[in-house]
């Protein structure tokens, strides 16, 4: 089968591979001068655009690095820019072509808000609302230093043709913390690969994935003038997105959503939890999440953690939920078998493959201290993702599938068949109104058994504090139609 050829020159760096960083300033503008701004852009910022080709290349520079042993990554920094509905009005005009019908609703629109079950946004970060955001450039670098070398550097060369409306820098854990969440849990194990990109493991068994259970996506899920998934063979060649306008070719849409971990409150509710239904609080952390800390996954590991398994990248992800029909392993509502379904979907894989997101967020705020028995220092996740639609992909995995109590739907009990209601993503499904979720089944009846159990958690982990939809275009586009 003949994979695509992708234009990784001209798509921005972040998008399908992500841009190397220990730190990142999101850096949300509003245009106040247009000519000048256009202007600046084109004769000081195009060319500092960090390209998915160099972020390959320097993909493969670690790799090497690392086959040498060699402790250094490469101080290497990155710059993206996405824009706003708002701020594509700014540089082309009112009478511009209409594009995602969400991205131009917008994340802070009431009815974006009421759809997703998200905080109303007098919620949300003062600052964050406070003005009109047309933009949000993404500063990548090696330390918290460089990046903000890199950021005075930005807002010098465009000088008054923004003002900058808020900013932020999110950072990875220290140490041997890093490429985990502030819950614990190693992150980004399961993202997709991509037709064209992603190196195969196994080309000869397994030659429609990278990495062992890391099925290859046609990469016009991620961007504009691709082939995208067909929805009815989880492998063939599905028709491209539809383009509004010819200069979204090699654009992507990114959602940014700045979401609150309450790290203290999620330890001393699972502990609490746990001592009521007498189990480990570890393992109901697990089922909660679908995996371990270690990364390790309850369908492989159900009852005890196996932190080799966790750190293996050729084992980890390599499973489905077919074998499991009746969550014994897994809870139907754990989060990752919420938002990705694998063979679980309604429809079947194919369908599944159709929601993917690939994911580029980062943490940010600081290590729970000594004694924080209540949240005291805002932490989290700045939560990125891309994809050509927002309606059909991110937002269709936050309502359908982790606000959904019903979702997966017609899951039954072994031997009565009794239906099944599984319950919210205990880590990222909203109740409307901020209601009371509930999860089924947190104490396994594996290998065997059958007692009822259910989890009632009435308050968030993860909250909401801002939110904003992007259009990241292509770098030929920057060039042309937009400045």
């Amino acid at each position: 089968m003949a994979h695509p050829l992708l234009d990784l020159g001209d798509i921005q760096g972040d998008v399908l591979i992500g841009l190397q960083k220990n730190a990142e300033r999101f850096v949300f503008f509003k245009i106040v001068d247009t000519p000048s701004f256009k202007w600046l852009v084109k004769q000081h910022i195009i060319r500092r655009i960090t390209s998915a080709q160099q972020v390959k290349h320097r993909e493969f520079a670690i790799q090497q690095r690392r086959k040498q042993s060699q402790r250094s990554a490469g101080a290497y920094h990155g710059l993206n820019l996405g824009l706003t509905k708002d701020g594509i009005t700014q540089l082309i005009g009112a009478g511009r072509p209409r594009l995602d019908p969400s991205f131009e609703r917008g994340a802070d629109h009431q009815a974006t808000i009421e759809f997703l079950h998200d905080p109303a946004s007098s919620a949300w970060l003062k600052e964050f609302v406070s003005d009109r955001i047309d933009g949000a450039f993404l500063v990548t670098g090696a330390s918290k230093a460089l990046v903000t070398f890199r950021c005075n550097e930005l807002l010098r060369l465009l000088g008054a043709s923004i003002k900058v409306v808020y900013s932020e820098t999110g950072n990875t854990r220290p140490g041997t913390k890093r490429g985990y969440e502030h819950f614990g849990f190693r992150d980004g194990i399961s993202q997709p690969g991509i037709r064209g990109l992603t190196r195969r493991s196994n080309p000869g068994e397994r030659p429609d994935q990278g990495l062992p259970g890391q099925d290859l996506i046609w990469p016009g899920e991620f961007v504009f003038g691709y082939p995208g998934q067909d929805p009815f063979d989880p492998v063939k060649e599905g028709p491209p997105p539809h383009m509004a306008v010819p200069w979204l070719r090699n654009g992507s849409y990114m959602v940014f959503r700045r979401l609150e971990q309450k790290v203290p409150e999620f330890r001393k509710f699972v502990v609490d939890r746990a001592a009521r239904l007498g189990m480990d609080s570890e393992l109901l952390a697990a089922r909660m999440v679908g995996r371990w800390k270690s990364g390790a996954p309850l369908e492989l590991a159900p009852l005890r953690d196996n932190p080799v398994l966790g750190r293996d990248d050729k084992r980890n992800n390599d499973f489905d939920y077919g074998e499991d029909p009746f969550q014994r392993k897994c809870p139907y509502a754990a989060h990752i078998r919420k938002v990705y379904t694998r063979d679980d979907a309604p429809g079947g894989e194919a369908e599944a493959q159709t929601h993917r997101i690939v994911r580029a967020g980062i943490p940010f705020g600081p290590e729970v201290t000594p004694g924080e028995t209540k949240t005291s220092h805002s932490r989290g996740l700045m939560f990125v993702c891309y994809q050509t639609s927002i309606e059909r992909q991110f937002e269709f995995i936050q309502r359908s599938h982790a606000n959904d109590a019903d979702f997966v739907p017609g899951k039954v009990r072994p031997g009565s068949y009794a239906p099944v209601t599984p319950g919210f993503d205990p880590i990222i499904g909203q109740a409307a109104g901020n209601g009371v979720r509930q999860m089924d089944e947190p104490f396994p009846n594996y290998p065997a058994g059958s007692r009822r159990t259910t989890l009632e958690m009435p308050d968030q982990f993860g909250v909401l504090t801002a939110a904003g939809y992007f259009l990241m275009p292509s770098i030929t586009a920057l060039r042309t139609v937009l400045t």
